[in-house]
């Protein structure tokens, strides 16, 4: 195995990669970038350099050769020597030495020495094997788009007015454009509106028993035609009998079911129950959802005839967010 290699192999996972008496080869990243004049694109890589002035051992190039040669570290230090000693003695006859992937070094005037990358070879393994290449321009006809712009710009100098309109036209139009978008926002979204709110019995469920404090049965207050020779008061409050209501049996097998709220807590769930039972509603949790929800029910019944009826007996007893559960 030929030192260079070790070198290549070590600069795709090193910065910096020094020989011993002889110089070091620094990486750094090159982000990917594009020629828009020479159309090419490149990707990723990483740009080398050559710094002759690096030349103390670090001990990276001698353990990575001691591994690939089998060999001691003394023994790779003794080969990396005569490895620096090669390439000094090419560069003094004048000719490159050639690193694979890496590039090649040369010498130029006054002794320096100058290092070439090779432009095929990608130390970074960030890249992936993307290579660099060329696209062609895309060539646009625009024969067509200067022929109507020449031709509409003549006509608008040959007429020579301007169509101006007049500013309550202007003022017309901006108010009535947000109107019509509003009004047919409101006509196209209203079915969605009204499905969603039949729909959305925990939220109803939760709105009425946060607020919905009222009895089912309001007071009213109804004027009295005063009777001669009897002193009334003003106003009487005139409460109507609670009308006696069948309590419906719960099953958990029947088809239909009159959902009267869904919640969340449990706990929320049983006080929801406990105000349906004082007004005379036989209420109970009939199940929970696949989302977690608790769902109380005043009635269930095999019959949807039945079920319309115990809807009805929500709705007269204030319960708006009532619905009928089909299974």
């Amino acid at each position: 195995m030929d030192i260079r290699i070790c070198i290549a192999e070590l600069l795709s996972l090193h910065d910096c990669v020094i020989i011993p008496g002889f110089g070091g080869f620094i990486g750094n990243y090159s982000p990917a970038r594009i020629d828009p004049v020479h159309h090419t694109f490149q990707p990723p890589a990483k740009k080398l350099l050559f710094n002759i002035n690096l030349k103390q051992n670090d001990g990276l190039l001698a353990n990575a050769v001691a591994a690939s040669f089998e060999t001691s570290y003394v023994d790779a230090c003794r080969m990396i020597d005569e490895f620096s000693d090669e390439c000094r003695f090419i560069l003094k006859t004048e000719k490159p030495c050639i690193f694979p992937q890496i590039g090649k070094l040369y010498p130029g005037k006054e002794g320096i020495i100058h290092f070439e990358q090779e432009q095929d070879a990608n130390l970074l393994s960030d890249a992936f094997g993307l290579i660099s290449f060329i696209s062609p321009p895309i060539m646009r006809n625009s024969s067509s788009f200067k022929y109507s712009w020449n031709h509409s710009n003549r006509r608008i100098q040959q007429t020579g007015k301007k169509f101006i309109l007049p500013r309550a036209l202007k003022w017309a139009a901006v108010i009535a454009l947000p109107i019509g978008v509003a009004a047919v926002i409101g006509v196209t979204q209203y079915d969605k509106l009204s499905t969603n709110f039949a729909n959305k019995a925990g939220i109803l469920g939760s709105v009425y028993t946060r607020f919905a404090k009222a009895p089912a049965v309001n007071k009213r207050v109804v004027p009295v035609i005063p009777v001669s020779g009897v002193k009334t008061a003003d106003k009487i409050v005139v409460t109507p009998a609670p009308v006696e209501v069948a309590k419906p049996a719960i099953g958990q097998n029947d088809q239909y079911a009159v959902i009267v709220g869904a919640f969340k807590m449990k706990e929320n769930a049983e006080k929801l129950i406990t105000e349906l039972q004082q007004k005379g509603l036989e209420a109970s949790i009939f199940d929970q959802s696949r989302t977690g929800l608790f769902r109380v029910t005043i009635g269930t019944c095999s019959d949807q005839s039945e079920s319309s009826q115990l809807l009805a007996l929500a709705k007269s007893n204030d319960i708006i967010g009532a619905w009928i559960l089909e299974k």
